[in-house]
């Protein structure tokens, strides 16, 4: 069986979703580093400390009034129709919190490429067709099975809590300490999972060849944009 590329309709077009997703990661740095400016929000100096900041600052912003004066919607994330969402019956979510989860997801992986410049931005091959993580955008670190999946962990559970604030008000309250907790834990471990797991490498980001893994680091992409 063939690789299924998630929710795109080809692999050709997960591709070509990824390859604009990096493009935009310069410009996504800077409407983070303005919208907090413009709400009063903290400096992010690059520290494990200013990801408690930033998390205190999505939760704030994320559960506001508050409009990001922005009009775009995550490359990586499937999108409902207004149909889909009457059938589901779901609460609706501001297209803002979507936005806000995918300039997270770049200030915390950017976070994780300095300290570790060999992770690398692909567009996710699995081992499986249909391999939970087939074409997400993600972190390759070495681990043919475990990718480290930024933008997903950039998620501090304000959706969940719009969602379920009618529903289940005990349980509608974000992770506060969710971002420092996930680095920490990943700082800490990687150079285990590194020394115990054999190591591998997608050959390419993108196209035929990132369906083949390769036993030493690639080399870079071109594809982490570090400032």
């Amino acid at each position: 069986m063939r690789l299924r590329p998630d929710f795109h309709a080809s692999w050709a077009e997960a591709d070509a979703k990824f390859e604009e997703f990096v493009a935009s990661i310069p410009d996504r740095r800077e409407q983070l580093r303005a919208l907090m400016a413009a709400t009063g929000g903290p400096e992010l100096d690059g520290t494990p400390a200013s990801l408690q900041l930033l998390n205190d600052w999505v939760i704030e912003f994320g559960l506001s009034d508050q409009d990001d004066g922005m009009d775009w919607w995550p490359l990586w994330r499937y999108r409902m129709s207004p149909e889909e969402r009457a059938k589901k019956r779901t609460i609706p979510v501001p297209d803002k919190v979507y936005r806000l989860w995918e300039l997270t997801g770049i200030y915390f992986a950017d976070m994780c490429l300095t300290h570790d410049p060999t992770l690398q931005w692909v567009c996710w091959r699995g081992d499986h067709p249909i391999h939970i993580k087939n074409a997400r955008f993600v972190l390759d670190q070495g681990l043919a099975s475990d990718p480290w999946d930024v933008l997903q962990i950039a998620n501090v559970g304000i959706i969940a809590t719009i969602s379920q604030r009618e529903l289940r008000p005990d349980l509608a309250h974000p992770d506060r300490t969710w971002l420092y907790d996930w680095y920490s834990r990943w700082v800490n471990q990687r150079h285990h999972l590194y020394e115990t797991k054999p190591r591998s490498w997608q050959a390419a980001p993108t196209g035929r060849n990132a369906n083949k893994r390769i036993p030493h680091h690639p080399g870079a992409f071109g594809h982490n944009h570090l400032p």
